[in-house]
């Protein structure tokens, strides 16, 4: 594990294929469901430990007084049927004490600084599953960076790019089969276990944004949120906002 310390929480990446032990889950599961009470934490990891398991990489926030565990970011490296690789973030939680502190951005650094580090580098095509306005106004902030796009545009009033339609119809089927996706919209139908993880739909600093999630979803589905990153200089734009490499262009990270 590569720590990374500030205050009073640490964070760490891990593989799971050779950290994540029954010990090391359980203590995952419980430290989020602490840290997390407003949510139904417990049901969720009742019928989804795939999060973790299935994962090519685990971040996790520590809190350093007590050892807990109060965040995870996940993600697995995925295939296009033309065999383009993709990142596909499986999840991602910040206990609510650590919401709107420096552990998002820290947790993703971390998170880019590891896979930076990796065979495949970094992702030119991140893909994430959401019910939360404020993780895609996170993303839709990458978008200042030049060439960089987001899957959906919100709002769109003349609809979404026929390109980007395509290629989430394709994403969809690899990490949604089986679900009704309408790629107008970007939201994926019932696919949220348990329906009622959230006792509210989240909102974001953004009406529009917070407006369109109202709209378009209901308890139970998911926007696709997919982010492009086409060249090199634009992964080391993103990179440099998180302290990877050193500064050269940054954007802010709370986005819209």
């Amino acid at each position: 594990m590569d720590a990374d310390h500030s205050g009073d929480v640490e964070i760490r990446s891990l593989v799971p294929r050779r950290e994540l032990t029954q010990g090391v889950e359980e203590w995952l599961i419980d430290g989020l469901t602490a840290a997390l009470p407003d949510l139904e934490m417990a049901r969720l990891f009742s019928v989804r430990r795939d999060m973790f398991r299935e994962a090519d990489l685990v971040t996790v926030a520590t809190r350093t007084s007590d050892g807990s565990a109060v965040g995870a970011l996940s993600s697995r490296w995925s295939v296009l049927p033309s065999g383009e690789p993709f990142l596909h973030v499986l999840t991602q939680f910040i206990g609510q004490r650590q919401q709107r502190t420096s552990t998002f951005p820290r947790s993703w650094g971390s998170h880019f600084a590891a896979l930076q580090g990796s065979e495949r580098g970094f992702p030119r095509l991140i893909v994430l599953k959401t019910y939360n306005p404020t993780v895609y106004c996170a993303m839709s902030a990458f978008t200042r960076v030049p060439g960089v796009t987001i899957y959906p545009q919100v709002p769109a009033p003349g609809g979404q790019d026929a390109s980007q339609r395509r290629l989430a119809m394709q994403v969809a089927r690899v990490v949604a089969g089986g679900h009704p996706f309408d790629p107008d919209s970007g939201i994926i139908r019932g696919i949220g276990v348990p329906p009622d993880l959230y006792p509210a739909l989240p909102s974001s600093s953004n009406k529009a944004v917070n407006d369109y999630f109202a709209k378009v979803t209901s308890p139970g589905d998911r926007m696709l949120c997919l982010l492009t990153v086409p060249t090199a200089a634009a992964a080391n734009a993103i990179l440099s906002t998180f302290g990877v490499l050193p500064a050269a262009r940054k954007v802010a990270v709370r986005g819209c």
